[in-house]
């Protein structure tokens, strides 16, 4: 019997420990579906927001679906902090980014996204997909050094590490590609040969060591038609990240080597015989910013303020909500919240913050939104300018800028400190005190009763000094 009972004791405790650990790896997340109208030079995504609760961007377990027309390209991360009676809720953002194969309108079906092996369906819709808006010129001989050797051979394929910048400012992101580029008219047969082992070898070769890297997450090489010096070439992009240097030492990208199949035919049969392609090497200068006390705590790129305000005309002591998303090529997500501090015309209180990074075409575009609760206490007229502006430097004016608000807002109303609410303090020492007569002095016992035992005391104390003072005479 007690053999039988400890079986059972021991079975229910691995029960319930089990129930416990499902219970601590149950994750409530939620389920955004993108913009349904895209075009081809466009990604549409699907994202997943996650609560932290002690986990960490590398720790939660997902996968997103694959869809028909749709070619998966990479997955980004963000953060986001919703501020819920004073407390802050983390949560992290994982964004799924899809590039369409084709044009028209593509019915996806209800689908799982699973995360930590829990499950959630999305209902079905339709993604309508326009044409882009012309053949894009992806390599500019101005900006990128293209050997004359490699130009000379325009009827040749050809191997590139490509950057959209040779000269960018320290903090600005510059997009490095890693293509093989076969013209229009090429007459060879090629294959790949083990790419699943040339190329990480090759990525870990090109990646630059000082600088903070945000990746476009090329799973498998990007096939699209492009341009140079006005030729046809189909580009096989097998690697894409934009990076942000973080001081002004030269980046030196090395020659890789990439070994290609060319099929050739000898008599009846069809022989593989490799061929190996090599890529300049490339130098990025970055380059320092002006002095400035700021210089190593601001943005850098080009940004943009989107803003919104439920209400531009309101009475004192009306809730507003303001909003705000800085966007911009550089890396958004250093900037800081920013410093709110209430003051005798507007109380201010931050209710929510998300920064993401998130790739856009060939560009890697920073996202930084807040939402803000305004509460006008003064009336007047009010430029939000004065609370709201975000400092960066603008690598177009190549000089530090400012993003101020637009928004002004009209006050109407009484001040909120013309007739003191004490409505509120239930218990509080000072309820009702707006509503008492200052010219009334209230007897209060203690007070008045102390000061009269200091003038007794004070009055006999003169009385025995007088009495001293006689008795000597």
């Amino acid at each position: 019997m007690n053999s039988r009972n400890a079986f059972w004791g021991l079975f229910l405790y691995f029960i319930l420990g089990f129930q416990t650990l499902l219970a601590q790896n149950k994750v409530d997340f939620s389920i955004q579906i993108g913009s349904k109208n895209i075009t081809q030079d466009e990604t549409f995504v699907i994202s997943i927001t996650v609560p932290t609760n002690g986990n960490t961007s590398e720790s939660v377990i997902y996968k997103f679906p694959e869809l028909a027309n749709f070619q998966k390209l990479g997955i980004s991360r963000g953060k986001s902090s919703n501020y819920l009676n004073g407390q802050i809720e983390q949560r992290i953002i994982y964004s799924q980014h899809y590039q369409a194969l084709g044009v028209g309108q593509f019915y996806i079906p209800s689908e799982e996204v699973m995360v930590n092996q829990q499950s959630q369906k999305f209902d079905p819709f339709y993604i309508s997909v326009s044409p882009s808006n012309g053949t894009s010129t992806d390599i500019n001989p101005n900006e990128v050094s293209i050997s004359d050797e490699v130009l000379a051979k325009a009827n040749q394929p050809f191997l590139l590490v490509s950057s959209s910048h040779v000269r960018p400012f320290v903090g600005q992101g510059f997009t490095l590609k890693f293509s093989l580029f076969v013209p229009e008219n090429n007459t060879q047969e090629l294959e790949f040969d083990r790419n699943d082992i040339q190329i990480p070898k090759l990525i870990q070769q090109l990646r630059p060591r000082n600088c903070w890297e945000e990746s476009f997450g090329l799973q498998v090489e990007k096939v699209s038609q492009v341009e140079v010096n006005q030729k046809k070439y189909t580009e096989y992009r097998f690697f894409q990240a934009t990076y942000f240097a973080l001081n002004n030492r030269p980046i030196q990208i090395p020659s890789l080597s990439l070994q290609i199949l060319k099929k050739e035919k000898v008599g009846v049969d069809a022989k593989s015989v490799p061929i190996v392609f090599k890529s300049p090497a490339l130098l990025i200068q970055p380059r320092s910013l002006p002095n400035h006390p700021l210089a190593s705590k601001v943005p850098v790129g080009i940004y943009e303020l989107k803003e919104s305000i439920s209400k531009i005309k309101a009475k004192t002591g009306e809730q507003l909500l303001y909003s705000s998303s800085v966007i911009g090529d550089g890396n958004g997500i250093i900037w800081d919240s920013k410093g709110l501090e209430s003051d005798y015309f507007i109380d201010f209180n931050r209710l929510s913050t998300q920064s993401s990074v998130y790739p856009s075409m060939d560009k890697m575009l920073g996202n930084k939104t807040e939402i803000i609760q305004i509460i006008p206490k003064q009336p007047g007229k009010f430029a939000l300018k004065q609370y709201f502006y975000w400092i960066y430097f603008n690598t177009r004016t190549e000089k530090f800028d400012t993003l101020r608000s637009k928004i002004d807002v009209e006050i109407q109303g009484q001040p909120s400190d013309s007739r003191l609410n004490t409505s509120r303090e239930m218990d509080g020492l000072y309820r009702g005190i707006e509503n008492l007569n200052s010219d009334e002095v209230v007897w209060n016992r203690w007070v008045n009763w102390r000061q009269l035992a200091n003038l007794t005391i004070f009055s006999i104390f003169v009385v025995l000094v007088f009495l001293v003072w006689k008795t000597k005479k």
